[in-house]
Formats: C-alpha cells, structure tokens, sequence
C-alpha cells in the first residue's frame, strides 16, 4: 500500500490539505509514525504513540482491545473453529483490556452499549436495525442458528467483530464532543481522554495496526491506489478532533466536522471493500467473498441510509448473505446506486478509486464530485505514563436477551440478519 514518503505531515498545529484523488504510491506494510510527525516531535516522558496517533492521556488498556479481536479471530481459524472458544472470549473476554483490577472490558460489552442520541448510532436505529442489533447478530453468528456454511459463518465472524470496533469508536467521538461542551470536562483527562480511546479501539496497540479496524481500511487502500489514501488521511482527522476538544484549542465546529470526515472516511473504506467483493463473488461465486462484502457493509448501513435508502437497500440487496449466487448485473446495478449517492454523501469517483483487480469493467465510474480533506498534524506529546493493568476474565456472562425484530424494514441486511427467517432462508 501507499508509500509513507508519500505523505509529508502538517505541523502540530497548521492545517494542511492533501489531493485525495490524486494516484499515490502504494503504502509500505509498517507503517512508521514518523510519516505523520509522531517521531519528529520533541520527545520526553510522555505518553506514547499509538501508532501514527499521539494521544495526551493512558488509553494503552483501551488499544489493547485489539487482542481481544486477535483472540476471536485465532479462536475461529482453520477447518475446525472453536465456536465455543470465541463465544466465551466476545461475552467474558480475555482480560486483555482492563476497567479495573477485577473488570474487563468484552466485546459483548460494546455490543450491548444503547447510544441513543447519537448520530452515528442514530442512522441504524433510522434504517431500520433494532437496538443491540450487533449483539443479537453475533450471537446468532456463534451460535451457528443460521444454519449457514462453516465458510460464511467464520468470515462474517471475523470482518464483523472490525465493523464493531468501528461501532464503539463512534461511541467515543461522540463522547468527547458532549463532555467538551461542558468546560467541567473540556479537558486531557475528559473529552481528550475520549477522543483518544476512539483512536485506541479504531487502530489498537499494534505498532501496524494489526487485527483493527483501521487495518481494513490501509487494505483497501492498496485495493483502490488512485483513490483517496484513507489510512492517512483519517488520522489527520482523528488529530484535528483531539485538538477542537481540548480545552485551550476548543473549537466545536471543528469537532463535529472532523467527526464526520472520518465517518465519510468509513463509508470510503467499507464500501471498497463491499464493491470488491459483490464484484468478485459475481464473476466467481466464492462464499467468502460475498461473507466479505456482506460483512463489510454493516458498518455503513446506517450513513449510506441516511444520505440515499434507494442505495442502501439497492447494496443489501445485493450482497444478502442468505444467496446462495450472486446473479448477473448485479454488481453493476448496486455500484451505480453507491455512484448516485455520491454527491450526498460527499464522495466522488475520484475520492473511492478504482480496484486495480477488476474484473468486471463495463460500468466505470464517472460523473460524481466531491473531495476528502486532511486535517491537522500530530499535537505535541503530553508528559504521562502509560501504566499497564492485570485484570481477571469475568467468570459470568451476562443475560443474554433473545434478539429483537421490531422496527425492521424490508430488505435491511443487518437488522433482518436477527431475524428466525433467515435461518429457514439458509436452511431452504
């Protein structure tokens, strides 16, 4: 993927702008946090990078829920995945990620969380998903009442437990943009501390960002290489939050505005991924390339929604997990429904790309503007200790509620993925 010599950083503090839609050198699989600026600043007892990100607070507990991911998705590797294993790390966890000496934060945790309120979670409850609809998919994942394929069963697990990741960092932006509105906790240890644990649960404790949401997204960066380099680019965005909620550079607007570019950037980065492979389970019907695009398109259901329901139920449509084929035109039709949104959702042919691997080239893109920003340099490092904690695994799970069905629209691929029907559907 694109190159890091490719990408000089703005300063800490000066704003800068970057041509999304220019070609870019493919980027190298370490990524340095020099790229970004992280290295170059003056550098004491502070806390440290996480990645190309420099947080002013310890969320090093809050990173390592990335090998809570790592554990599910080892737990469901190889011809015979230990269901039972990854259903015991998602509800109890490993204690990898630590509230307190006796309490762990679990995946099951995050799924749970009712963020009524919020506009990201908002878009899904509008789209039709019922409340702790992440918890009653993987639950229904694990619990194998879809009667699906060991292969599709396993993909939608893995990519799955990344779009919630995805889900909880949204959580946090949220956070921190309320609490900085309140000068009591417009501070390092409140709002800014929120908005560095979105960071820490979007790229981990990796130095490369392994097993995180924000490794999808580097992917699909080298997948689309003449489209705008999310990876980099959502880290400035991601930097100019983390100013705008910290109380000497308040500034709410810019909050809210960069809160947004890294929710256009998701969209980017997850309908790549969802066109890649509606694309390539239709030239070749392969089960884990749909699993792949179905999966990857929960994350977005809610925002592609909100700007364009045709689209929305035009990609559900497409991508239904409960096909056994992905019939022909398919991919054409859902990618020009993603295309006319476009304008909507801020986006461009130019900003999402091209895959390089196509294999289906007889609906280009064309016609659509719109542009991706930069945000801002890295903030200088803030003197603090990164502290490690031990915690023990819960040794209880909690109640598990029976999946909801209420409110959901006809065709919403993630809400209806609760549903008893899909099973029979499977099963037929």
């Amino acid at each position: 993927l694109k190159s890091c010599s490719s990408f000089t950083a703005p300063s800490p503090e000066d704003s800068a702008r970057v041509n999304p839609d220019a070609s870019q050198a493919m980027l190298s699989r370490v990524l340095t946090a020099s790229a970004f600026g992280v290295a170059s600043l003056p550098r004491s007892s502070g806390y440290p990078a996480l990645g190309p990100y420099m947080p002013v607070s310890n969320v090093l507990e809050h990173a390592q829920m990335t090998e809570e991911v790592k554990a599910f998705d080892e737990a469901l590797t190889g011809e015979n995945p230990d269901y039972a294993k990854a259903k015991d790390i998602y509800m109890k966890g490993t204690g990898a990620s630590c509230k307190s000496p006796v309490k762990t934060r679990t995946l099951q945790g995050f799924a749970q969380a009712d963020l009524a309120g919020e506009s990201y979670y908002d878009t899904f409850i509008a789209a039709g998903s019922p409340p702790k609809w992440w918890d009653s998919w993987m639950l229904m994942m694990l619990d194998d009442t879809t009667a699906m394929s060991r292969v599709k069963r396993v993909t939608c697990l893995k990519k799955g437990v990344l779009g919630l990741m995805t889900f909880y960092t949204s959580h946090e932006l949220e956070a921190a943009i309320v609490k900085a509105q309140d000068p009591a906790t417009r501070s390092d240890t409140a709002s800014a501390f929120a908005w560095d644990e979105g960071w820490a649960f979007y790229y981990g404790n990796d130095p490369a960002g392994a097993f995180s949401a924000w490794e999808a997204a580097w992917k699909r960066d080298g997948d689309f290489p003449n489209g705008a380099n999310i990876s980099e680019l959502i880290v400035t965005q991601f930097n100019k939050g983390l100013k705008a909620v910290r109380s000497d550079t308040y500034d709410l607007d810019a909050a809210k505005a960069a809160r947004d570019d890294i929710y256009r950037m998701w969209v980017v980065a997850y309908l790549r991924a969802s066109l890649k492979y509606l694309e390539l389970a239709e030239k070749n019907y392969d089960e884990k390339a749909h699993a792949e695009g179905y999966a990857y398109f929960l994350p977005i259901i809610g925002l592609v929604h909100a700007k364009s329901p045709e689209a929305s139920k035009k990609l559900e449509d497409a991508l239904d997990i409960t096909k056994m084929s992905i019939g022909a035109g398919t991919y054409c039709a859902a990618k020009a429904a993603a295309e006319a949104a476009y304008p909507a959702l801020g986006l461009s042919c130019g900003s999402v790309g091209d895959f390089k691997d196509a294999v289906i080239t007889t609906c280009p893109c064309s016609g659509s503007t719109g542009t991706l920003s930069a945000g801002v340099g890295p903030v200088a490092e803030v003197s603090g200790t990164a502290t490690d904690m031990t915690c023990v695994p819960t040794t209880t799970a909690p109640p598990q509620e029976a999946p909801s069905t209420s409110g959901v629209q006809g065709g919403a691929v993630l809400a209806a993925a609760v549903l008893a029907g899909v099973a029979a559907a499977l099963s037929a």
